[in-house]
């Protein structure tokens, strides 16, 4: 059992190698690995999840009002930087006080010609508008360590946070070392508050299964000991999934909706049902923003 082998490492926040990392991701004992990665989690926050309530902006059309948003989130395409200039400008008015994040990093790598002293520029033009972090840094949009370490510095030269890493799309194979590669990133950029390990699309032809999944939120958790914050996406995995990612090592909840469309009352709201689901894996909700500040 790989339970008794690395209970030590793992409540002690050690990081484990690549070598041991790997056998708790092709463990079939999940029972062990949930163990490991809810050890590493105490150690890392004890009893508290912290959670976020997320207006997200697509594509400049901006809904009627932020409701009780933490975080104002820019998404969608950015073909100019002077049409991101814009749209940081329109969502500064929207947001107020509330955090403002936009746009991948990739993205805008790609938008200013991928040329290191483009996005420089690029950034502290968005910061001067009013963009605070930058949405997303998806790793495995970058050719290797070196150019993701370069493009996360020369955001932060201009003035824009890189506060959350992210995967697009990454096979069960490729997962393992772009959690090193997020590892790697938080070592030389201690502005990195969050990962989330679980990609966004799963490649059509070898999708992961559930257990795939939670096993990934494990190694997470015990390979990138420094990373505050090992994150599930609410809208993107649900309920069910998230949940269970917090018995794994997970302690971040990101996209709560911050605006009740349900109907259903205030005891069905969103911010209520996500205090249940942590309250449910045993933890302590703490509600943040998007600057990773809790507002509680």
């Amino acid at each position: 059992m790989i339970e008794g082998e690395f209970e030590e490492r793992a409540a002690s926040g050690q990081p484990f190698s690549a070598e041991d990392a790997a056998r708790v991701l092709s463990s079939p004992d999940l029972t062990s690995v949930g163990h490991l990665g809810e050890l590493a989690r105490k150690h890392a926050s004890g009893d508290v999840i912290t959670f976020s309530r997320v207006v997200e902006v697509f594509d400049g059309t901006f809904p009627s009002t932020a409701g009780d948003a933490g975080e104002v989130r820019l998404t969608g395409s950015a073909p100019k930087v002077d049409d991101a200039e814009d749209v940081v400008k329109r969502g500064r008015a929207f947001a107020g006080d509330i955090p403002l994040t936009g746009f991948s990093a990739a993205e805008l790598f790609e938008t200013c010609g991928r040329r290191v002293d483009a996005l420089e520029s690029c950034a502290r033009r968005l910061r001067d508008a009013g963009l605070d972090a930058v949405a997303e840094c998806p790793i495995d949009a970058f050719a290797d360590l070196d150019e993701a370490v370069s493009i996360v510095h020369a955001i932060e030269r201009g003035g824009v946070a890189v506060l959350r890493l992210t995967i697009n799309r990454a096979s069960l194979e490729e997962r393992l070392p772009l959690i090193a590669r997020a590892a790697a990133l938080r070592a030389i950029s201690s502005g990195i508050h969050a990962f989330a390990p679980l990609p966004r699309q799963d490649p059509a032809g070898q999708p992961a299964t559930g257990y795939d999944d939670v096993r990934t939120i494990a190694v997470a958790r015990l390979v990138c000991s420094t990373i505050p914050y090992i994150q599930v996406d609410w809208p993107l995995y649900g309920p069910k999934l998230a949940q269970v990612a917090l018995m794994y090592g997970a302690n971040d909840v990101d996209g709560v909706g911050a605006i009740d469309t349900t109907g259903l009352g205030a005891r069905r709201s969103p911010l209520e049902d996500i205090r249940r689901q942590i309250r449910a894996a045993a933890g302590d909700p703490v509600e943040r923003n998007g600057r990773y500040e809790p507002l509680s």
